[in-house]
């Protein structure tokens, strides 16, 4: 080799070796910081920390809802491959066909995060790590659980997938009850395995914990008296609401039938749906007393004013107003103990106008009863039916109106509290916070509707049915026709009863209503009165109270 080739060669690796420790100097210096970012962006990922949504609670603390942990299985089909071999021993393991399983791994094609089944239990978890299939990756995540299931559905709800709520407190408290999702930093693998945790940037915030002003005992005593009374009078469905007069507190709400929150197949829309709150009816003669009301109101009328029924019939126009019987003379509170339609239509087209719709708003009619719970309805009173005689008189004995059985509830409420208006809740301590009250009527005339309404549950009565022993018991029925092809039709019903107890200074208060029930009895004072019977006396306990003595049971009722 000859001297200038010779430092030729070293020359060029001397410039090679200067110019790869100038680089090394850069990437160490200059580009350190873009490098290591580089690095860490390639290794490590920032995921979720899972959540755990607040607990619902009854009154007394029992749990009505709950998150529990569970694992869900997924894959990454961007860097893995499941052998097809394994599908038959994972499809057992994931309880699935091996059709379905197949079908999941094609529609993951492609992607970078696939779950094979979401929510599983332990056992199903054990049992595909014990496959050891290379690929299956395990996520912690929480699982809603509804420990009273179908009893208390409608009032708590349920949530979707992605853990937001979408009925019932679920949907109504969803921000505060969901809390939100952390955050951690961890390095993975080439193969996108988790190595390590790196470190922690975002603790989660759980969720915050609900107490309702439901009690569970009452909750499942509803809902099995409602069921029975499904049964035995081969009815549609069934409400109840029951409601603590003293703060307006609803102590139950149940609906028949209902759903099973935890079963996601059980999801068929007519059982979801809260008839308590949203759908609407018309009330037919629980109207009555606020029409009476309204006939105190206006100094015309008191107790013992005399309305005259003969001979049965109220002609109004082409319309002809019909009671069961003649009941002759009536007194304004023999006109609610026999539920007359005409002394009723009498009353109202000797009162101004509007005087009846001014005693419905005032109530609560007119208004979504805002208790807490989602998707109320605000019902449908139509003022302008007040400018014909007959939509006053309709009116009057509750046809051309419809109302859900909570809006009924407010204004019965508002009759049992004296006259001042107050907001029934289902959320513990809402009511003092965050609900003012007003005073709408005069006490002394509710106080005297309240007391009229005694002698619906005495044996002369339209429900005797609903009386109890030891305690006056003040109530209103209504058996009302239900509309087919625009005209109403005889042969289907809604069955009403609204109840007060004790009648002197009502503590309890419960709405009953029945839809279409069958068979020789349909009214409100044989189908729906007998439950809050049951109900009631089962509340009084709850709240306290004794018997002051005995109260004589009537003959069996006839209306």
């Amino acid at each position: 080799m000859s001297g200038k080739r010779y430092w030729f060669i070293v020359g060029a690796f001397v410039v090679v070796t200067l110019a790869m420790l100038g680089r090394m100097l850069v990437l160490a210096t200059y580009d350190r910081e873009f490098l290591q970012d580089w690095g860490n962006s390639r290794a490590h990922r920032d995921i979720g920390v899972p959540t755990m949504r607040g607990v619902i609670y009854d009154r007394a603390g029992q749990l009505l809802a709950m998150s529990t942990p569970v694992q869900s299985i997924w894959t990454d089909p961007g860097m893995d491959t499941i052998p097809e071999e394994s599908y038959p021993e994972l499809a057992t393991a994931l309880q699935i066909k091996e059709s379905e399983l197949e079908r999941i791994v094609v529609s993951g094609e492609g992607k970078r995060f696939l779950y094979l089944k979401k929510r599983v239990s332990h056992s199903i978890s054990q049992a595909v790590a014990r496959l050891g299939i290379e690929g299956i990756r395990f996520e912690t995540e929480y699982r809603r659980y509804y420990p009273a299931a179908e009893v208390t559905a409608h009032v708590v709800g349920l949530i979707k997938n992605d853990g937001s709520g979408i009925e019932g407190l679920e949907l109504s408290h969803d921000r505060s009850l969901q809390g939100s999702e952390g955050k951690r930093r961890v390095l993975r693998a080439r193969d996108g395995r988790r190595l390590r945790d790196v470190r922690l940037i975002e603790p989660p915030r759980f969720g915050e914990d609900a107490t309702l002003t439901i009690d569970l005992g009452l909750q499942f005593l509803s809902y099995q008296k409602l069921r029975n009374a499904v049964a035995e009078h081969q009815a549609e469905s069934a409400t109840l609401i029951l409601i603590d007069v003293l703060n307006g507190e609803i102590l139950a709400l149940a609906n028949y039938p209902s759903y099973n929150p935890n079963d996601g197949n059980d999801r068929v829309f007519s059982r979801m749906r809260n008839r308590a709150i949203a759908d609407t009816y018309e009330p037919g003669s629980t109207i009555k007393p606020f029409t009476a009301l309204a006939a105190l109101e206006s100094g015309t009328y008191r107790r013992d004013t005399v309305i005259d029924t003969s001979p049965g019939t109220f002609r109004i126009g082409r319309h002809t107003v019909e009671d069961p019987r003649d009941y002759g003379e009536l007194t304004l509170e023999g006109v609610l103990t026999k539920s007359s339609q005409v002394g009723i239509s009498k009353i109202a087209l000797d009162l101004e106008t509007y005087a009846l719709y001014s005693t419905l708003s005032r109530a609560g009619f007119t208004d979504i009863p805002h208790s807490g719970l989602p998707n109320e309805s605000l019902g449908h009173v139509n003022i302008d039916d007040l400018e014909r005689e007959i939509g006053r008189a309709t009116m009057a004995y509750g046809y051309g109106l419809r109302v859900s059985p909570l809006q009924l509830a407010t204004g019965y409420l508002t009759l049992a509290t004296g006259g001042v208006r107050r907001t029934p809740n289902i959320l513990l301590g809402r009511n003092a916070s965050l609900n003012s009250e007003e005073r709408v009527f005069d006490e002394t005339h509710t106080k005297t509707i309240v007391d009229m309404l005694q002698g619906v549950v005495s044996p002369i009565g339209t429900a005797p049915k609903a009386n109890m022993e030891g305690f006056a018991v003040s109530g209103k029925t209504g058996t009302v026709r239900k509309i087919s092809d625009g005209q109403y039709d005889d042969t289907r019903h809604i069955a009403w009863f609204v109840g007060m107890v004790p009648a002197s200074d009502p503590r309890i208060l419960a709405v009953i209503v029945v839809d279409e029930p069958k068979g020789e009895t349909v009214s409100g004072g044989g189908v729906a009165a007998p439950v809050f019977a049951e109900i009631a006396s089962h509340a009084l306990q709850l709240i306290g109270l004794s018997s002051s003595g005995s109260t004589p049971t009537g003959d069996e009722d006839a209306a």
